[in-house]
């Protein structure tokens, strides 16, 4: 088995918002879009034969083969960070981008029970410390996962008292990987995969990654949470991408590349050339699909008419014909288990994004500087628009400049709006002392053809000023209805505010100079945003703006975080799912970030603690008064693993209760009296 990159994908994940989330739609139902009466063919066209879907993807596989063999030139891209958010009622579940779709994760909770899957790795073990500082109690110890086997934990919660009991457990196979879970109404979903949990940068781009790797789907019935049972399961050949809930399905994002038994993927010698060649041209439409399994029987998913490829003649269509690989959706009800819709591109993808009514992927097309006239380097985005009612039918084509940078946080820069895909790019230009570009693009279906036509641009003629500062790459974005904030740097943080209102003459509406940057924003009503990111010195910053007049937005203040330490880092920067918010209690707004501290020096030698800090956001309903104020923190103390902790953190609040989750150990505190924590559980 190939082993995949161990990192997070950069899939542009489907903006999603719970409650806490902060609402990209603004409330506002999209309208209606009129039916194509007269339709012009769009750059995708659907598969008409086997024999045109073979000769895409023998094509695809003597291009790369080709282009293998020849030294690589590495393109200059946005220094991008890691990355990889909710709640509802009294209680907090999976942050997420965008009202009614959700997102897999690892740690899940319905108001009664948490859901842990164990960590990434394949194998599962771990060691007490030694000494009285990181033992943990006989008590804690009973409800620690044991090294007797991979499972998916269930524990009971007790609010009022910040109580854990585990209940029952969901064994795994040795093989797999939990890449993430769902839970709706006593059923849940599991996504597992016998990769490594995704991959990253150009191996994204190796058509051997998605070789020889599968995915599966368990739905289990946890009704009953001390006795979960199976009650369907499927696997399909490739690696996984990424996922999203919307209703009762979940949409599964699949790549698969056809495993040809003695292809030699790196070769300039002709006789081997010609053997690839021969082992290409003959593979069959069997060789080439996806096989599926449901409930442990083969089943026909696809057949070569539900692909789409490029229509060359079309006038969007790039120069490089043809792909190895396929990017297979799969739409599963997980209500009524089985899988209802599937569909098929086999064209370069770089990554996805799902509104709740359409699921768009995106093509990177990337032209190289010519060295000998000096012509300067070209990126291309193409974006293809499946609908998610129309049962994943085609719905058009549209190509803007730039790239989608921002790493896990690159599905912020896309957004669909009343109908419009509103959209913000970077561009690498390499030019001295202005290297970068950003702009903003909303595309609109055209009533008449399978096209998604830019119908506005910032900047444009108009009002031609550059979005940030010469030098300034692009960090956080955030859309919220009618607007969109951006955070640029290089020396200082400058915050955009754009006036989107009307969609055809986009504006900049205001600007804030503060020290420092944010990567992560996130809403707070109407009139409040919070950013998480970096002071001038590195440390984890958070800063709140009064953001209601949108020509003069301003600071209400900001807390740097752990300027006792060396250094200091949060995942929530970069991993929307470790931030944690819960609205309206007690007349204040909580919420939860984890910090990882980190010290050395003389005498100290070197030591790393983790902690859940604590804040609170008061005064929300006046944004002159409001504050940002720090409450305390839980630590992971006594961590299984010793100093070095965990590297995947999450929480859960439930009224007064919180649930810090560090890797699968959870540890527990009320938030009055945030020291007085037990755990590990």
């Amino acid at each position: 088995m190939k082993m995949l990159w161990c990192f997070s994908v950069f899939f542009m994940g489907l903006l999603v918002t719970g409650c806490g989330g902060g609402g990209s739609n603004g409330g506002v139902t999209p309208p209606v879009i009129p039916p194509v009466t007269v339709e012009t063919p769009g750059l995708l066209v659907a598969v008409s034969s086997d024999s045109q879907l073979l000769e895409s993807i023998r094509t695809g596989f003597k291009t790369k083969l080709a282009e293998n063999a020849q030294p690589r030139a590495l393109a200059a891209t946005s220094a991008d960070a890691e990355s990889s958010s909710g709640g509802g009622g009294s209680y907090t579940t999976t942050y997420t981008l965008e009202a009614s779709v959700d997102e897999h994760d690892y740690v899940k909770y319905d108001g009664n029970h948490l859901y842990i899957a164990p960590t990434r790795g394949l194998a599962c073990c771990f060691i007490l410390e030694d000494d009285a500082e990181s033992t943990a109690s006989a008590d804690e110890a009973s409800t620690l996962p044991s090294d007797d086997g991979r499972s998916i934990r269930i524990l009971a919660t007790n609010p009022d008292t910040a109580g854990v009991t585990v209940t029952g457990s969901i064994p795994l196979d040795d093989d797999r990987t939990v890449e993430g879970l769902y839970i709706d109404d006593g059923q849940l979903a599991t996504i597992n995969s016998t990769g490594w949990w995704g991959i990253w940068g150009r191996a994204f781009e190796e058509f051997s990654t998605w070789e020889l790797q599968h995915v599966g789907v368990e739905i289990h019935d946890v009704s009953d949470p001390g006795s979960p049972t199976k009650s369907w399961d499927m696997e399909v050949e490739g690696g996984f991408v990424n996922s999203r809930k919307v209703g009762d399905l979940i949409y599964l994002v699949v790549r698969h590349t056809p495993d040809i038994p003695g292809l030699i993927n790196y070769t300039d010698n002709e006789d081997e050339i010609a053997e690839n060649d021969a082992l290409i041209d003959a593979l069959t439409i069997d060789d080439v699909l996806p096989k599926v399994t449901v409930n442990g029987v083969d089943v026909v998913l696809l057949d070569a008419e539900d692909c789409f490829v490029t229509d060359p003649n079309h006038e969007l269509a790039p120069e490089e014909r043809g792909y190895p690989t396929l990017t297979v959706i799969l739409a599963v009800n997980v209500v009524d288990p089985g899988i209802v819709r599937a569909a098929c591109y086999n064209e370069s993808t770089d990554g996805l994004y799902v509104s709740p009514n359409a699921i768009y992927l995106s093509q990177a097309e990337y032209i190289a500087a010519d060295d000998v006239t000096g012509t300067a380097t070209e990126y291309k985005t193409l974006l293809h628009r499946f609908s998610i009612s129309a049962g994943l039918d085609y719905g058009g084509s549209g190509k803007i400049d730039g790239y989608l940078s921002g790493g896990n946080n690159a599905d912020f820069r896309l957004n669909e709006f009343q109908g419009d895909l509103r959209v913000v790019t970077t561009k690498w230009t390499g030019a001295e002392g202005d290297r970068w570009d950003h702009q903003l693009f909303v595309l609109r279906k055209s009533p008449t053809a399978l096209e998604l036509e830019t119908v506005a641009t910032l900047p444009n003629a108009t009002y031609p000023d550059s979005i940030g500062k010469p030098d300034e790459d692009l960090y956080g974005v955030r859309f919220l209805g009618t607007k969109v904030y951006l955070v640029t740097f290089e020396r200082i943080d400058p915050l955009y505010v754009l006036d989107l209102t009307d969609a055809l003459d986009p504006q900049f509406s205001g600007e804030l100079e503060v020290t420092g940057f944010s990567d992560f924003l996130h809403p707070i009503g109407d009139d409040l945003l919070l950013g998480l990111g970096a002071d001038q010195d590195g440390f984890v910053k958070l800063e709140l703006f009064n953001v209601a007049a949108v020509d003069a937005p301003y600071s209400l203040g900001s807390l740097s975080l752990g300027e006792d330490a060396n250094w200091s880092y949060s995942q929530a920067r970069y991993d929307r799912h470790a931030f944690t918010y819960l609205g309206d209690v007690a007349d204040v707004d909580r919420f939860t970030i984890p910090l990882t501290l980190t010290y050395w020096g003389d005498g100290l030698g070197y030591r790393r603690e983790q902690q859940l800090r604590l804040f609170e956001i008061r005064d929300k309903d006046d944004p002159t008064t409001s504050s940002l104020n720090a409450v305390g923190y839980l630590s992971a103390l006594n961590h299984p693993n010793g100093r070095w902790g965990g590297s995947r953190v999450r929480s859960v609040l439930h009224d007064d209760a919180i649930y810090y989750v560090n890797d699968e150990f959870v540890w527990t505190a009320l938030w009055n009296d945030p020291f007085n924590q037990t755990g590990p559980h």
